[in-house]
C-alpha cells in the first residue's frame, strides 16, 4: 500500500513539474511568418531589431502603426524624421492613401527609407506607381535568380539551399569607406532601377557588370542597385530592394548587421520613424500569441476548463490504476507447423496447372544451387561449362561425357514448350543421382 501513494505522489509530482514546464517554455520559431511585426519574435519578425535600434540610435526611434499619421497627416507639426517603411511595394501604395504626400514630406525636410520589393507577377509590367515616378525609381520585374522567386517568401530551407553567398559592395562616400559583405544568395531580390539623380550606395556584382555593359549608352539614363540614395528638396530619400534585411534575423547577423546600420545612418541626423501596419499604437502585446500552446489553452477559460478536467481524468486514472490486481496468467499455445500445408498447396498448384517445364526450371535452379553450396561449382557459368562439368565428374565419379549429356538434356528440356511426365521424371531422377553421388 505504501509503494501505491508513492507511486501517486511521484506521477503527481511529475505532471506539475511538466504543466509548469510547457507554462514557462517559448513557442518554437516560425519561418512562415513574413510580418515584419514589431510583435513578432520569428526570424522575419521586427521585435528585436526595433529593440536594439531603440537602443543604438541616438536621434531616438520609435514604431508606430495608424498613428503615424500625426507625423505624415495634414496636421503635422514642424518636427522632422527620418521615415521607415518595410513593405511589399504593391500593398504599401494600396493600403497607405499618406504616400501620396511623400513627396511633400521630403521637400520639407524629411528623410525617407523605402525598403520593399515589387510584387508583380507580370515580367513585362514595369510601372512603380506616381510615387516611384515621382522619385525616380521602379523595381525590376525580372529576378536574375531564377531559381529565388521572392525575398519575401524566404524560409528555413532557402537559407540552407542558397548557403553559397553573394557579395553586395558598398560604394565609398562621405561616411563610409568602401567594403564587400558577404550575404545569403536567399535574400537577393529582383533589384531596383534609379535614376541618373540617384548615388549608388551598395549594387551587387551581377548589377555593377549590368550597369559597366551600358555606360556607353547615351540614351541610358537608369542604373540597377541594391539600394540607392538621393536629395530632394530639403530631404533625402533611400531606396533599398531587400526588406528581409530589416527583421530579427537580420540584425541578429553578423554580416547583415553594418549594412543595415549603415543603410540607416545615411539618414542618421533625425529620429527614425518605422511604419509597421500590423502594430498597435497601445503598444499592446498579445501574450497568447507569443507564449506557448499550453498558454493559449489557459487564456480562454472554455479550453482551460476543458484542460482541468481532462488532468483530474487523468490524475484519477493513475490513481485507480495503481491498485494491486491480480492477472491470470495465459495460456501459450505452441505454434503450428504449416510447411506440410504449403507444399501440399503449392504441389497443388502444379498439379492443376500441368506445367512441368516450369516445375523442371524450378528444379533445376534447386539442384544448380546445391552442387554449388556443396562443391563451389557454378552450373550456371555457360562460358566456362566445359571446366564446370569436368571438376563434378570428378567428384561424382560419373563419365564427363554422360554427364554432359545429362545437363544438357536438362537445359534443352527447359526451353521445350511440352514436357511429358514420363520425360520429367527422368530428367529430375538423373538430376538427383548427381546430388546423392556428391554426398557420398
Amino acid at each position: 500500500m505504501k509503494f501505491n501513494r508513492a507511486f501517486i505522489v511521484i506521477i503527481i509530482v511529475l505532471m506539475a513539474v511538466i504543466l509548469l514546464f510547457e507554462i514557462s517554455a517559448p513557442n518554437r520559431f516560425s519561418w512562415d511568418d513574413y510580418s515584419q511585426s514589431s510583435n513578432s519574435k520569428n526570424p522575419f519578425g521586427c521585435y528585436v531589431m526595433d529593440s536594439v535600434l531603440k537602443a543604438s540610435l541616438p536621434q531616438g526611434y520609435e514604431v508606430l502603426g495608424a498613428g503615424i499619421r500625426q507625423y505624415v497627416g495634414p496636421r503635422r507639426g514642424d518636427e522632422k524624421h527620418t521615415f521607415l517603411f518595410t513593405d511589399n511595394y504593391d500593398s504599401f501604395i494600396q493600403n497607405n492613401s499618406f504616400s501620396v504626400d511623400m513627396p511633400q514630406l521630403i521637400e520639407e525636410g524629411n528623410n525617407i527609407i523605402l525598403a520593399t520589393f515589387f510584387n508583380y507577377n507580370d515580367y513585362d509590367h514595369y510601372d512603380a506607381g506616381e510615387l516611384g515616378k515621382e522619385l525616380g525609381f521602379f523595381f525590376m520585374t525580372q529576378d536574375y535568380y531564377s531559381s529565388n522567386n521572392n525575398s519575401k517568401h524566404i524560409n528555413k530551407e532557402d537559407l540552407s539551399k542558397y548557403a553559397h553567398y553573394e557579395k553586395i559592395n558598398w560604394h565609398a562616400d562621405s561616411l563610409f569607406d568602401s567594403t564587400t559583405y558577404v550575404i545569403n544568395k536567399a535574400f537577393f531580390n529582383k533589384g531596383v532601377t534609379l535614376s541618373n539623380s540617384y548615388r549608388i550606395l551598395a549594387s551587387s556584382d551581377y548589377q555593377e557588370s549590368y550597369n559597366s555593359a551600358y555606360d556607353d549608352d547615351d540614351d541610358d539614363e537608369f542604373s540597377i542597385a541594391v539600394a540607392g540614395i538621393r536629395d530632394y528638396g530639403k530631404g533625402k530619400v533611400v531606396v533599398v530592394s531587400m526588406p528581409m534585411l530589416f527583421t530579427n534575423y537580420g540584425i541578429l547577423n553578423d554580416t547583415i548587421r553594418p549594412f543595415v546600420l549603415r543603410l540607416l545612418s545615411e539618414c542618421g541626423d533625425l529620429p527614425v520613424v518605422r511604419y509597421d501596419r500590423t502594430h498597435s499604437d497601445e503598444g499592446v502585446v498579445n501574450e497568447a500569441e507569443q507564449g506557448s500552446p499550453l498558454r493559449y489553452l489557459l487564456s480562454h477559460r472554455p479550453l482551460r476548463w476543458a484542460f482541468y478536467l481532462a488532468l483530474a481524468t487523468l490524475v484519477a486514472l493513475v490513481v485507480f490504476s495503481a491498485k494491486r490486481r491480480q492477472r491470470v496468467i495465459p495460456v501459450i499455445k505452441a505454434p503450428v507447423n504449416h510447411m506440410m500445408d504449403f507444399v501440399r498447396q503449392i504441389g497443388g498448384i502444379y498439379y492443376k496447372r500441368h506445367d512441368n517445364v516450369d516445375l523442371l526450371i524450378k528444379k533445376y535452379a534447386t539442384f544448380s544451387h546445391s552442387v554449388r553450396a556443396k562443391t563451389m561449382i557454378d552450373m550456371n557459368d555457360y562460358d566456362n561449362i566445359e571446366q564446370e562439368l569436368q571438376l563434378l565428374s570428378n567428384r561424382t565419379g560419373i563419365p564427363f561425357k554422360e554427364l554432359k549429356e545429362q545437363i544438357f538434356d536438362v537445359w534443352n528440356a527447359t526451353h521445350a514448350n511440352k514436357l511429358s511426365n514420363k520425360r520429367l521424371k527422368q530428367l529430375i531422377d538423373s538430376m538427383n543421382n548427381i546430388l546423392q553421388k556428391i554426398n557420398i
